[in-house]
């Protein structure tokens, strides 16, 4: 009878207890973005300082581990001493999706680090200025990588700014017989500095 006894009470207390579930925290932000080619290469050397704004979500597990999607829509103008080297088209609209891992680190209860490093898509589109309407369009891909301080700002942990720095690579598919040339027109590094405000749920 006692064994039968025990035997219920666990059972019971098995069936009665659940397992904690993995909670999953959520936010989405918006940013205003400046982003500045390096190196030797058409967007370093014949654009001005990519300007503009960009909306992201990311979905981070108590484990301080998460994903993260990013898009960003940039602005730019053609130096103007290097007209006649960029061609007959106006100034580029910059469009870039990155997917990355993040990482968080809690440094007090006020701010947090994040590390960030995924994969990048990239548009870059013209509109020819002798043509209506026509645009010139070109595609890339490549890598990004970078880190993120973050400021709560209310005790309940809803709201936040934040400072994100980042390293991304561009690579295209420009094809030209002088490998120089197509060096100059399909690669470069972007190094970009954002401020924004983050709202979690």
């Amino acid at each position: 009878m006692r064994i039968f006894y025990l035997l219920f009470l666990g059972c019971t207390s098995l069936l009665l207890s659940q397992k904690k579930k993995l909670d999953v925290v959520s936010n989405i932000e918006t940013k205003v973005i400046m982003l500045k080619p390096i190196g030797n290469n058409s967007l370093s050397k014949d654009l001005q300082p990519f300007y503009g704004f960009g909306f992201s979500g990311n979905l981070m597990t108590p484990i301080n581990f998460g994903i993260g999607l990013d898009y960003s829509m940039l602005f730019s103008n053609v130096i103007y001493e290097r007209k006649n080297i960029f061609g007959n088209i106006a100034s580029p609209t910059l469009t870039i999706i990155d997917v990355f891992l993040t990482h968080r680190e809690k440094i007090s209860e006020e701010f947090l680090v994040e590390e960030m490093a995924g994969f990048s898509y990239y548009n870059q589109s013209s509109t020819f200025l002798d043509h209506n309407n026509e645009k010139l369009k070109n595609t890339g891909i490549g890598f990004n990588i970078g880190g993120k301080a973050i400021y709560i700002l209310d005790p309940e942990g809803y709201q936040a700014v934040f400072a994100t720095g980042r390293v991304n690579y561009y690579s295209t598919n420009v094809y030209n017989e002088n490998p120089e040339i197509q060096k100059y027109y399909n690669h470069s590094v972007f190094l970009s500095l954002s401020l924004g405000y983050r709202f979690n749920f």
